[in-house]
């Protein structure tokens, strides 16, 4: 909504208008002094309002003017004319590019003047002058809206010109119309329009210019009210009425109000005729502004009917802009993440999430302290009342407390809501970008894995075919020598010397082919250790992703983004875990603490732990096989308490038994392992042996690799009469 940007413009001509003329409205005679000096006004030609010469030189007119004015002898009409000066320096201050808090000065004098010597038609138009900076300039309505009230009852307690009257409720039905107060608007644009009727003592295209704005003004309404009919007749009407209009401006403002009422109403086709028509005049008219925000609408309406590329291509424009509005800026990343969104690409996706989040947040803030201070300002007024009514005055102002309250807390609510949701959709995006990016790795993985096994089949098949060929070769000369022995000794003897040379040679080369074989048989247990790894990571996050399922499913909100920030921790040191052969004590006992707490939320703090590392033990040094301990721990949890009905402790200790053996200890105080056969056959838990399987393959792998002696002991625990307490399990992990 620009409506205000209208009204500024017509206010302009009509204070240009009377001040040129020098009379009360409808006069046609210039000003002249006591002495029957005439006093000629300049008009002002606004479409040179950014033309500094042109600016100065009105400047310095006026002020010769208002010299010649005070050193007049006083009269009616010297203090008429030194108003009128007052007036037109303030609207020139304020609509041009120079010293506009001079709106401010010259307002305040000009109220301060005509109430010494009871004009109180210009004590009228000083308040609209400061009403006028306060709102543009400070962007303060509510301290602009005071003032115009204040306004409203001076002309309603005294013998008021109605050509003044109704130009107080156009400003109050524009005020109340800026703070979305539709009801209060409405009443004054419709008093307004009435006593237009009457006369404004402006020309016909000043006239036609108020009118049109009022119309303006209550379509904005009606479309907020989804009266779109009614709002309907009233922007064809004002539509229609441009054609009276000379100034741009005016026209682009009411084509993008008027696009905005047809995209409420998913009329997108047309809301982007209008919406281009205006984007036409910003561009035309250099308001690089007003003309982001028209093309961060355009983006939406093109995204609306799912034009990506030219939603894709204004949007882009729109937060490009040399100097764009920040709403536009939060429109145009709100729409490049929907289109990111809807073409897949998950990262640029989150990052103009981010930037729209960023720059809704702050105009968020903004926001709220102005609710906060509209909220807080309108129960002051209340009060106020209260006290000079002086009715029920402790009750009334309870009540009053009590709703200001609830207001505050309305904000409040709804703030933290769409924060939450924001942070739901951001974590969304985060794990859509962290399961794309795990899938392509281990379809890599196992591409490659595949493509190693087949080369090292075939290099090893090769070594074997010509191992044999040299055995043949061998055993053909072992039978020549002996055919010919006894009939040639001597040669016998010279030949064995030089066979026996042979022999050595190709023992030295058997060595080294038994060298190679065993090279790569060491490669092929190494590539199959990483590719049991990468079936580990998929069923750890499988079995994480089932417990998400389940904690959501219960619609608690605030646990489940709580479990959604943990899960992302946790994925990531998953991934950068499935990386290495080994990891340190220090990152594997993150994970395995990350993995319980998920694991406690799930079962709602029924489960506890204890995770215990000797102090002696250097965490970060030491270097183990990554998710070697969890499937002990999962394995306790689902196995051990998840049939326990109240709950149970996992306890974890790990000690340093010497310099190259530690020992991790995982307890529970579980059903046992007996106990748990029994119910593996009845429920869903037979399927949740798939990473002991996984982890006892890969520690027979890893013992044969690095000749080492990773051992695992399991210990059926009971108490003292005899029945099953829990089970322990002790993994002895060489470093």
């Amino acid at each position: 909504m620009r409506v205000i940007e209208f009204i500024c413009v017509v206010l302009f001509l009509h204070i240009g208008y009377e001040v040129t003329m020098g009379q009360r409205p409808g006069s046609n005679k210039p000003i002249r002094s006591s002495s029957g000096e005439r006093y000629p006004m300049p008009l002002f030609d606004m479409n040179r309002a950014n033309d500094l010469p042109y600016v100065a030189d009105r400047v310095a007119t006026v002020h010769r003017l208002l010299l010649n004015a005070n050193q007049a002898p006083p009269s009616l009409k010297r203090d008429s004319t030194i108003l009128r000066l007052y007036n037109y320096l303030g609207a020139l201050y304020r609509e041009t590019n120079g010293h506009k808090d001079s709106c401010l000065y010259y307002g305040k004098l000009m109220a301060a003047y005509a109430l010494e010597h009871k004009n109180v038609e210009f004590e009228v138009k000083g308040l609209f002058q400061q009403s006028l900076y306060y709102r543009n300039i400070k962007l303060n309505t509510e301290e602009a809206l005071r003032l115009n009230l204040k306004a409203y009852k001076i002309i309603e307690n005294a013998d008021h010109d109605p050509q003044v009257f109704w130009r107080i409720c156009y400003n109050l039905g524009d005020l109340y119309l800026s703070v979305k107060e539709y009801d209060n608007a409405l009443n004054y644009y419709q008093q307004a329009d009435v006593l237009i009727k009457e006369g404004t003592g402006l020309s016909m295209a000043s006239t036609d210019a108020y009118i049109t704005s009022i119309w303006q003004g209550m379509a904005i309404i009606y479309t907020q009210k989804k009266n779109y009919a009614l709002a309907e007749s009233y922007f064809l009407k004002a539509i229609d009425n441009l054609k009276y209009i000379s100034i741009r401006a005016s026209h682009a403002n009411i084509y993008d109000d008027y696009s905005a009422h047809l995209q409420s109403q998913e009329r997108y086709t047309e809301a982007i005729g209008y919406g281009k028509k205006a984007e036409e005049i910003w561009l035309e008219l250099k308001k690089q502004e007003n003309l982001s925000t028209s093309r961060s609408n355009l983006a939406l309406y093109y995204l609306a009917i799912n034009n990506l590329d030219s939603a894709y291509q204004y949007a882009s424009l729109a937060v490009r802009s040399p100097s764009p509005s920040l709403n536009a800026i939060q429109s145009g990343q709100q729409a490049l993440y929907k289109i990111e969104l809807k073409r897949g690409n998950w990262k640029a996706s989150l990052l103009h999430f981010e930037k729209y989040i960023a720059i809704r947040d702050s105009l968020d803030k903004k926001f709220n302290a102005e609710a906060f201070y509209k909220i807080q300002s309108r129960f002051d007024l209340e009060r106020v009342e209260l006290n000079n009514k002086q009715a029920k005055e402790l009750q009334e102002k309870e009540v009053l407390t009590m709703r200001q309250q609830n207001e505050f807390d309305k904000l409040k609510t709804a703030t933290e809501k769409r924060r939450f949701l924001d942070q739901v959709t951001s974590e969304k995006l985060k794990r859509q970008i962290e399961i794309q990016a795990l899938r392509e790795q281990a379809t890599k993985d196992r591409i490659s894995t595949y493509e190693d096994k087949a080369k090292q089949e075939e290099l090893i098949n090769s070594l074997k075919i010509k191992e044999l060929e040299q055995e043949k070769i061998l055993e053909s000369r072992s039978r020549n020598v002996l055919g010919i022995g006894l009939l040639f000794a001597m040669l016998l003897g010279f030949m064995l010397l030089w066979y026996n040379r042979k022999l050595r040679a190709n023992n030295r080369e058997l060595k080294a082919k038994n060298q190679i074989i065993e090279d790569v048989t060491q490669r092929v247990h190494s590539t199959e250790i990483a590719a049991l790894r990468a079936q580990m990571n998929p069923h750890f996050i499988f079995n994480c992703l089932n417990s998400i399922q389940y904690f959501t499913a219960k619609n608690d909100s605030e646990s489940a983004s709580n479990y959604l920030s943990k899960f992302s921790k946790l994925i990531r040191l998953v991934l950068e875990n499935s990386r290495s052969e080994k990891v340190s004590l220090q990152n594997e006992l993150e994970t395995l603490r990350l993995y319980i707490e998920m694991e406690a939320m799930r079962f709602q703090n029924k489960l506890s732990y204890q995770l215990n590392v000797a102090s002696d033990i250097e965490q970060e040094y030491i270097q183990i096989p990554p998710l070697l301990l969890q499937p002990f721990v999962e394995n306790a949890i689902w196995h051990g308490l998840m049939h326990k009905e109240e709950g149970g402790t996992i306890k974890v200790d790990v000690i340093q038994k010497n310099n190259t053996l530690i020992q991790v200890v995982v307890t529970d105080d579980g059903i046992g392992r007996q106990k748990a056969a029994e119910f593996k056959s009845k429920t869903a838990t037979k399927n949740k042996s798939f990473g002991m399987k996984v982890t006892a393959e890969r520690i027979e792998l890893i013992n044969q690799l690095y000749k080492t002696a990773t051992e695992v002991k399991i210990i059926d625990l009971k108490n003292e009469a005899g029945f099953a307490s829990g089970t322990r399990v002790i993994v002895e992990i060489p470093i």
